[in-house]
C-alpha cells in the first residue's frame, strides 16, 4: 500500500513538472533555457507561499507590525507579478528577474531603517545576501555583480546611518529575537536547498560532459574503423594488383595498372576529405569565387553521374529552373558538396527508384540559390536525422537493401563546413522507408570574375572517385570444370577484389561469384560448394547474417566459411568466428595465407569424410561438435537401414531430410566422399557380415534379407569390401 502511495506521488510530481514545463514555455526556447525559467518560477511561487504565509501570521497575531505587514505585502506583489508573467510572457524573463531581485532588495533595506538598523531588523539583513546568493543559480554573473554592488551599498548605508535610526515601538528585544529566528529558519532552508540544486547541477553537468566526452571518443573510435575498412579494400585492391602485375605483367599491366589508379583516388578522396575537414575546425580554409553560370555547372557535374545511376537502374533527373543563373560560386567546394549528396542519394536509393536534382530560386528571397537532392529512397530514421551532420557520425541503416553500405562518415559533416564556409546553410528532410531531400542555400552575389566553366573532362578526374560502383558486376570468364577442383563461391561486392581473387584462386578452384550476402545464401543452396569466401560489409545481407545461415541450416552446415574482411579490429574478428566462422583474414591479407587456410580447410573436409564414410563410426557416441552433420548422416542411415532390404526410395528419404535431390547428393557427397548407393550398398554388406556372424542365416539368406538378389554379385562385393569371402566368415562362425 505504502509502495503503491509512493509510486503515485511520483506520477504525480512528474506530471505536475511536465505541467509547469508547458505552462510557461514556448516556440523555440531551448531546453537550458526552459530548466533556468522554470527552477525561477517554481523557486518565485516557494517564496510566495511562505511570505504570503507569514504575512498572513502577523496580520493575525501581530497587526501592530505594519511596516513587516507592508513590507510583506509588496513582496507578494513582486513574486505575483513574476509568477503571472511566467504563464503570459513568451520571450526571455531575465530583466524582469533582475527588477525583481534589485527591488526585494531595495525594499528590503528600506524596512531595515524603518525598523531601527540592522541591530533592530529581526534578520532581515540576510534577505539580500539570499538574493545574491539565489541570482547564482541562473547563470547571469553580470546580474550577480550587480546585485551584490547593490547589497554592499544598502549594508554599508545602513551601517553608516544606524547612529541616526530610531526603533520601532513594535520591535521590542523578544519580537526582534523571534523574528531573527523565523526569518533565519526560512532564509537558511532556501539557502540549503540552493547549495543542493547548485551542487546537483554541478554533478550532473559534470556527468554530462563525461558522457558527451564518451560519446564523442566512441564516436572517434567508430569513425577511424570506418575510415580503416574503406582504406582496406582498395589497399587490398592496389597490393593485389600491384603483385599480379609483377607475376604476370603481360596479362595485368594495362587492366591493372588502370584498377590500381581507381583506387588510388579512392583513397586520396578518403585523404581529402579528412584534410578537408581539420582546415575547415582550423579556419585555414579559403574560398575561391568566380562569376559564372552556376546552372551549366551543376549540370556538368550531373552528366558524370549518370553512368553510376545506369548501374543500378536509377533514373538520375536534373531539372533547373532558371535554365541558367549568373552567380558568383566556388567550383571546388560547390562540386564536393554536391557529388557528395548525389552519390549518397544513389547508394542508398533501391534500383528502378529516382533521385532528382533542383536548383531554383528561394521562395520571396531572390538573394538565395537553393540546390535541392531529392530521393525516393529508405530515408533516414527520425532519431538519427538530427545527428547525420555530426563529424563523427554515420547513420547506421537496418534496411535489408543497404545494410552494410560502405561508408566513412565523413561526406555530410564536410558538407556542413564547406557550406557554412560559402556563407550559406543545409537542410535534411526524411521520412524513413520513403525518400529524403537535402536542400543547400548559398548568398547570391555578382562581384568575384567572370570565367568560362571547366570541361566536362577536366571535372571528370575530380568526381571519380565519388562515382566509383562498388558493386558493379563484370563478366568474369569461366573457370573450366575439373573433376578434382574444390568448388569455391566468392561472395564480395568489389568487383576489383572478386577479379583480384579470380586471378588467384582460378587455378586450385572452380570458381562462382556472388555480388552480396542475399545473392552468395541463393548461391550457396543452389551448389552446395566445398568451401565459401566472404566480405563482411555488404548490401542486401551481410557475411555475418550469411555465415548464421549456412551453419545453421543443414542443407548448407557442412561448407567451411572463410571471412575475408576490411573489418579488423578484435571484436569483429571474434564475432565472426563466435557465429561459425572457420577462419577470419583482415584486408589487405596475404596471398599465400588465404591459400593455406582455404586449403587446410579442403583437407579438414577430407577428414570429416574419413570419419562419416565409416559405416562402424554410429556405433560410438556422437560428436558435440558436429551435431547437424550427425544428425544429417543419421537420418539417412536409419531411413536405409529401415528399409535394407528394399530398393530406396529417393523421394521419400529428400522428404525426410528436408532437402531437393540435387541438395541431398550434393551434400552427402562432400561429407562422406560416396554416392547414396555406394554408402547404401557398404551398409548392407556390414549389415550381412554380422548377420553371418551372429545368426544362423546362410549366405544365400544373409544376402537376400540385406537386399542383394545375385549371389555371385554379393560374393564378389562381400570380398571386395572385407577380403574375405562370405562362406569364411560363416565357417568361422560356425567353428566358434
Amino acid at each position: 500500500m505504502t509502495k503503491s502511495f509512493i509510486i503515485l506521488k511520483l506520477i504525480d510530481v512528474k506530471i505536475l513538472d511536465k505541467w509547469v514545463e508547458r505552462s510557461i514555455g514556448y516556440p523555440n526556447l531551448s531546453k537550458e533555457d526552459l530548466i533556468l525559467r522554470k527552477d525561477y518560477w517554481i523557486s518565485s511561487v516557494a517564496c510566495f507561499l511562505v511570505i504570503i504565509s507569514l504575512t498572513l501570521y502577523f496580520w493575525i497575531t501581530h497587526p501592530e507590525f505594519k511596516i513587516l505587514l507592508t513590507y510583506g505585502l509588496f513582496l507578494t506583489f513582486i513574486f505575483t507579478t513574476y509568477i503571472i508573467a511566467g504563464f503570459v510572457v513568451h520571450h526571455n524573463l531575465k530583466w524582469l528577474m533582475f527588477t525583481n531581485q534589485v527591488l526585494i532588495i531595495v525594499s528590503t533595506f528600506i524596512c531595515i531603517l524603518k525598523l531601527g538598523g540592522i541591530t533592530h531588523s529581526g534578520g532581515l539583513i540576510f534577505v539580500g545576501f539570499f538574493v545574491v546568493l539565489f541570482s547564482l543559480d541562473f547563470h547571469h554573473t553580470r546580474n550577480s555583480i550587480w546585485l551584490f554592488i547593490i547589497y554592499i551599498i544598502t549594508l554599508i548605508s545602513a551601517g553608516v546611518l544606524h547612529p541616526y535610526l530610531t526603533t520601532a515601538p513594535e520591535m521590542t528585544s523578544s519580537a526582534n529575537i523571534f523574528l531573527f529566528v523565523i526569518n533565519l529558519i526560512w532564509i537558511s532552508a532556501f539557502s540549503f536547498m540552493f547549495l543542493l540544486n547548485f551542487i546537483s547541477q554541478r554533478v550532473e553537468i559534470e556527468h554530462k560532459e563525461a558522457v558527451r566526452l564518451k560519446k564523442t571518443d566512441e564516436a572517434k573510435t567508430k569513425l577511424y574503423i570506418n575510415i580503416t575498412h574503406e582504406f582496406r579494400t582498395p589497399l587490398t585492391v592496389i597490393l593485389g594488383m600491384a603483385d599480379l602485375i609483377r607475376t604476370k605483367p603481360k596479362k595485368w599491366l594495362k587492366k591493372g595498372t588502370r584498377k590500381i589508379e581507381n583506387n588510388s583516388k579512392i583513397l586520396l578522396n578518403l585523404v581529402n576529405q579528412m584534410l578537408d575537414l581539420s582546415k575547415l575546425q582550423a579556419g585555414e580554409m579559403r574560398v575561391n569565387k568566380v562569376q559564372g553560370d552556376i546552372v551549366l555547372y551543376i549540370r556538368y557535374l550531373i552528366e558524370l553521374f549518370h553512368s553510376m545511376a545506369e548501374e543500378k537502374r536509377i533514373t538520375l533527373k536534373y531539372s533547373p529552373e532558371p535554365d541558367h543563373f549568373l552567380m558568383d560560386y566556388d567550383p571546388e567546394k560547390l562540386m564536393q558538396i554536391i557529388s557528395n549528396l548525389v552519390s549518397n542519394a544513389i547508394k542508398y536509393t533501391l534500383p528502378g527508384g529516382k533521385v532528382e536534382i533542383l536548383s531554383v530560386i528561394a521562395d520571396n528571397d531572390i538573394s538565395r540559390f537553393e540546390i535541392r537532392v531529392k530521393d525516393n529512397g529508405i530515408g533516414i530514421p527520425k532519431n538519427q536525422l538530427p545527428h547525420i551532420f555530426d563529424r563523427f557520425y554515420r547513420v547506421e541503416s537496418d534496411h535489408k537493401d543497404t545494410k552494410g553500405e560502405p561508408g566513412s562518415g565523413l561526406g555530410l559533416a564536410l558538407t556542413l563546413e564547406l557550406a557554412k564556409l560559402l556563407e550559406g546553410k543545409i537542410l535534411a528532410k526524411s521520412i524513413y522507408g520513403k525518400g529524403t531531400e537535402f536542400i543547400v542555400s548559398l548568398p547570391v552575389s555578382n562581384d568575384a570574375t567572370l570565367k568560362e566553366p571547366a570541361e566536362l573532362s577536366d571535372m571528370e578526374s575530380n568526381v571519380s572517385a565519388f562515382t566509383h560502383i562498388h558493386n558493379k558486376k563484370s563478366n568474369l570468364k569461366k573457370t573450366s570444370k575439373h573433376k578434382n577442383k574444390p568448388n569455391l563461391l566468392i561472395v564480395e561486392d568489389s568487383n576489383d577484389v572478386i577479379e583480384y581473387l579470380h586471378a588467384l584462386l582460378e587455378a586450385d578452384y572452380h570458381i562462382h561469384v556472388a555480388f552480396n550476402g542475399k545473392e552468395g545464401w541463393e548461391k550457396a543452396l543452389q551448389l552446395v560448394p566445398d568451401i565459401i569466401l566472404t566480405d563482411v560489409m555488404m548490401p542486401e545481407m551481410d557475411g555475418i547474417e550469411l555465415l548464421e545461415k549456412v551453419k545453421n541450416d543443414m542443407r548448407t552446415s557442412h561448407i567451411p566459411v572463410v571471412i575475408l574482411s576490411a573489418k579488423a579490429d578484435i571484436a569483429s574478428r571474434l564475432t565472426g568466428l563466435e557465429r561459425g566462422g572457420d577462419a577470419y583474414l583482415a584486408k589487405p591479407f596475404h596471398k599465400r595465407e588465404l591459400k593455406v587456410q582455404l586449403k587446410r580447410l579442403i583437407d579438414l573436409r577430407k577428414k570429416l569424410q574419413e570419419r562419416y564414410a565409416n559405416i562402424e563410426y554410429f556405433k560410438g557416441s556422437p560428436d558435440k561438435n558436429s551435431k547437424i552433420e550427425d544428425s544429417f548422416i543419421g537420418k539417412i542411415r536409419d531411413f536405409m537401414l529401415t528399409n535394407l532390404g528394399e530398393e530406396i526410395n529417393i523421394k521419400s528419404l529428400c522428404i525426410e531430410v528436408a532437402m531437393s535431390k540435387t541438395q541431398l547428393y550434393r551434400k552427402f557427397n562432400l561429407l562422406t566422399d560416396k554416392t547414396l548407393f555406394e554408402y547404401l550398398q557398404s551398409l548392407r554388406l556390414h549389415h550381412a557380415k554380422e548377420l553371418l556372424m551372429t545368426s544362423s542365416l546362410n549366405v544365400s539368406e544373409a544376402a537376400y534379407q540385406t537386399g542383394f538378389k545375385n549371389i555371385s554379385h554379393f560374393s564378389k562385393v562381400f570380398t571386395k569390401e572385407f577380403g574375405v569371402n562370405p562362406s569364411k566368415i560363416k565357417e568361422k562362425s560356425l567353428s566358434t
